[in-house]
């Protein structure tokens, strides 16, 4: 039986985390290293067209949002931290490290925590080498959902997949001879079979409406930052429990786009 905490706090538990909220939607961040020409606005814009490239300075890249309240979830999606080589991603509430967490790749990444107020939100990137112009897309903070006891069998681990499709040409003895690569969208279903209505008329309904007017975030381990995919295009669905009307079905078909480019 899947269970989930039904308010927006974080836990001390593992589990499956999605997003509630945003609120540094149309926030415009103070940048350390800024970029010669760069929109800091486009960080706080879900529209991945949007990007900042920062400066060639030696100082670390940092993304700073000054007081924010209530927060317990930080995401980033659509960074090139890690593309030379393994990078750090560290989140601080003023001059305190909140979490950090080591790259070997691109992945989208998500902090969670006990839901405090920050007396500056500062995001920062630490790159080797250190004046590395890297590349950032959105960042995102507020509450979120936890599922305390994982997924159905069978849940895509889509922080593990690639947004890539090989196709070969091949020899008349079908040995290769080239290949063509084309990048391909995302895709997931959630099911949460055993959930109280309760739940399912209240807590699931301001995410559903969230979903429908902002990406979500879902980070599939709590201890795992980097087990993390941005989601679009949701597909809510609810239904009664076959074997008694207390219970509902709930299920979330999604796009997901998880930064392995």
């Amino acid at each position: 039986m899947t269970i989930i905490n039904n308010t927006a706090l974080a836990t001390d538990r593992d589990g499956l985390s999605i997003t509630t909220s945003n609120v540094l939607i149309d926030q415009v961040p103070t940048i350390t290293d800024p970029g010669t020409g760069e929109i800091a606005a486009n960080i706080s814009d879900p529209d991945h067209s949007l990007n900042y490239t920062n400066g060639t300075n030696v100082a670390d890249f940092s993304v700073s949002y000054g007081a924010q309240t209530n927060i317990s979830y930080v995401a980033i999606s659509g960074h090139t931290a890690a593309t030379p080589t393994q990078a750090t991603i560290e989140l601080y509430n003023d001059t305190t490290l909140i979490d950090s967490v080591v790259l070997q790749r691109n992945n989208n990444v998500m902090f969670t925590f006990p839901a405090q107020a920050f007396q500056d939100l500062i995001v920062k990137f630490v790159t080797v080498p250190n004046n590395y112009q890297m590349t950032v897309s959105y960042i995102a903070a507020g509450e979120y959902l936890t599922i305390e006891k994982g997924q159905q069998s069978g849940y895509s681990r889509n922080w593990l997949n690639r947004h890539t499709t090989q196709r070969t040409v091949s020899t008349l003895e079908v040995a290769p001879i080239s290949s063509t690569q084309r990048s391909k969208a995302l895709k997931g279903t959630l099911s949460l079979p055993n959930e109280l209505a309760i739940f399912t008329e209240g807590a699931w309904q301001a995410f559903i409406d969230f979903s429908f007017t902002q990406p979500f975030f879902m980070k599939e381990f709590k201890s795992k930052p980097e087990s993390t995919y941005i989601c679009y295009d949701p597909m809510p669905g609810v239904k009664s429990h076959p074997q008694t009307p207390t219970l509902d079905v709930i299920t979330l078909k999604f796009t997901a786009f998880n930064g392995l480019t």
